[in-house]
């Protein structure tokens, strides 16, 4: 079929013309929108772009962050002077290597978020070599928890990108309901109980580092939630026209 009809088309040509040649369709592409700001926690994290509310927000997570491991540090620190004259019966040898590993391990990780914020404030034209807090770099409180009142935002809160935000920002305000209120009491006195089993003999210290590990990780999902919330109210401000301050609640919240 191809072939004859090929041979059809040559012979409508007269010798030594040149063939027809039909561009091929273009498609029509509809106009590109323009891409969004990232709402993913761990892309801000690497780059909060230039905007200063973020950039702010992005210092204050660093911050915060540093005092959590700056806290574990401390703690593996006066763990390791307490046992540092317990007889191999209570602390076995591989258990203080494990604890000075440890501590090696907490204290790089307090340098790289130093390094961080260092290379983010040469980014933006900054010096701080005594690692200090800049002006205006101590955010406000976080935003406060509660339930945002649709009627209030108008016939804004049914469009499709205000609907996106809205849906994220339930699943963390759940999420950080849930590590608020049940896991981080629950890392605490895990931490809690198991120092006591270390100094009744009836916890090793492989076990009490377990349970830091376990506090700090609800620590660090706690900060990284509140951040991801603040990111999500950021961007729902934008959309619907108004400062962060001025998003409009359904009940009286409490701060965060």
């Amino acid at each position: 079929m191809l072939l004859s009809a090929t041979a059809s088309l040559a012979g409508a040509v007269e010798p030594g013309s040149p063939l027809p040649v039909v561009p091929p369709r273009q498609r029509v592409q509809p106009p590109a929108e323009p891409s969004p700001r990232s709402l993913s926690l761990s892309r801000f994290l690497e780059s909060p772009g230039k905007e200063e509310a973020r950039v702010q927000l992005w210092l204050r997570f660093n911050r915060e962050a540093r005092l959590i491991e700056e806290g574990v540090r401390d703690f593996l620190d006066t763990l390791s002077q307490l046992t540092a004259h317990a007889s191999q019966d209570v602390i076995y040898s591989h258990e203080r290597v494990q604890l000075d590993a440890e501590l090696l391990l907490a204290q790089q990780e307090v340098d790289e978020l130093a390094d961080a914020r260092t290379e983010l404030l040469d980014e933006q034209g900054k010096a701080d070599p005594d690692n200090a807090i800049l002006e205006g770099e101590v955010a406000p409180p976080w935003s406060p928890d509660g339930t945002l009142s649709r009627e209030a935002l108008g016939s804004r809160a049914s469009s499709p990108g205000v609907e996106r935000v809205l849906a994220r920002l339930t699943s963390v305000d759940n999420r950080l309901d849930a590590v608020e209120n049940q896991l981080l009491p629950a890392a605490e006195e895990a931490l809690g109980s198991a120092l006591l089993a270390l100094s009744s003999g009836e916890a090793t210290m492989l076990e009490v580092v377990h349970g830091l590990h376990f506090l700090k990780h609800q620590q660090r999902l706690r900060l990284e939630l509140r951040t991801h919330r603040e990111l999500l109210l950021m961007e729902l401000a934008r959309q619907v026209g108004c400062r962060v301050e001025q998003l409009p609640w359904a009940d009286a919240p409490v701060a965060g």
